[in-house]
């Protein structure tokens, strides 16, 4: 998802939520709020066309190992911006969120009422 489409995303559910209930406006303020809650996220490098992640054995990769494409951006007189990947995946790992929605009792009661009844 582009960061234009992400903002129009804030605003349309933004739009739904009740008056005292606020969303961020923007991806800068997003970010903002997320490192104040101290949740972190990975940004992981992808081909545009979606047929690989550069993560772990594919970290160091240059280019597409199943079609030879470009990891990187081509500017507009196709020269390759390199450090500019294609496509970035953002990563929100679970067991951090998990951590804290367990941190209160009243929480952690409420997230285990299946495995009590």
């Amino acid at each position: 998802m582009t960061d234009n489409c992400f903002v129009d995303m804030l605003i349309e559910v933004g739009d739904l939520l009740p008056i005292s209930q606020e969303l961020p406006s923007s991806v800068y303020e997003a970010k903002k709020t997320l490192s104040a809650l101290g949740l972190k996220y990975e940004k992981i490098h992808a081909r545009s066309n979606d047929c690989i992640l550069y993560r772990k054995k594919y970290h160091y990769l240059t280019s597409c190992p199943k079609y030879g494409l470009s990891r990187w951006k081509l500017t507009k007189k196709n020269v390759v911006k390199k450090g500019v990947s294609t496509k970035v995946l953002w990563y929100f790992p679970p067991i951090p969120r998990f951590k804290c929605m367990f941190k209160s009792l009243e929480t952690s009661k409420s997230l285990t009422w299946h495995n009590e009844a």
